[in-house]
């Protein structure tokens, strides 16, 4: 029985290593996620109470749910999933902007699709927000692996 629980526990540490930064990003992106999601469902709650046009209330609070899980992302993501070295006011500045213009990419497709969601397939803001995201993580892992954190671009 030890032999073959030494296998697993050897396999999965093999696993972990060759994937470890596709597992970090998981992590953290279900971090993100939980975070960015609460944050819209709070500030959609609270819009829906103080504004008459739905549309506004939900959209308004996808755009500061995304500016504030934007930055939480790149803190997080920096840190623990890439493990960037970069530092230096210039350097951090320059890293961020590529960051923000990979979240850019994957923001503006939010707004495209949240009210097709919302308002063509008659699916609750909610609802429509977690579609949103799951199609979102996708893109956003590739564009930060390629591109916001290559190291062969900073």
């Amino acid at each position: 029985m030890t032999g073959l629980m030494g296998i697993k526990v050897a396999a999965i540490s093999e696993l972990f290593k060759k994937h470890q930064v596709q597992i970090r990003f998981l992590i953290v992106g279900v971090w993100n996620t939980l975070f960015g999601y609460g944050i819209y469902c709070l500030l959609d709650t609270l819009f829906a109470y103080l504004i008459d046009k739905r549309y506004i209330a939900y959209m308004l609070s996808m755009v500061l749910s995304n500016i504030v899980a934007i930055i939480n992302a790149y803190i997080f993501h920096k840190n623990i999933t890439f493990k960037s070295r970069v530092n230096g006011m210039k350097g951090v500045i320059y890293e961020f902007l590529r960051f923000s213009l990979t979240y850019a990419v994957t923001f503006c497709l939010s707004i495209i699709l949240l009210p097709v969601f919302v308002e063509i397939f008659k699916i609750g803001p909610k609802i429509a927000g977690a579609f949103v995201i799951v199609v979102c993580t996708f893109i956003s892992y590739f564009g930060h692996s390629w591109f916001s954190f290559n190291r062969k671009i900073i």
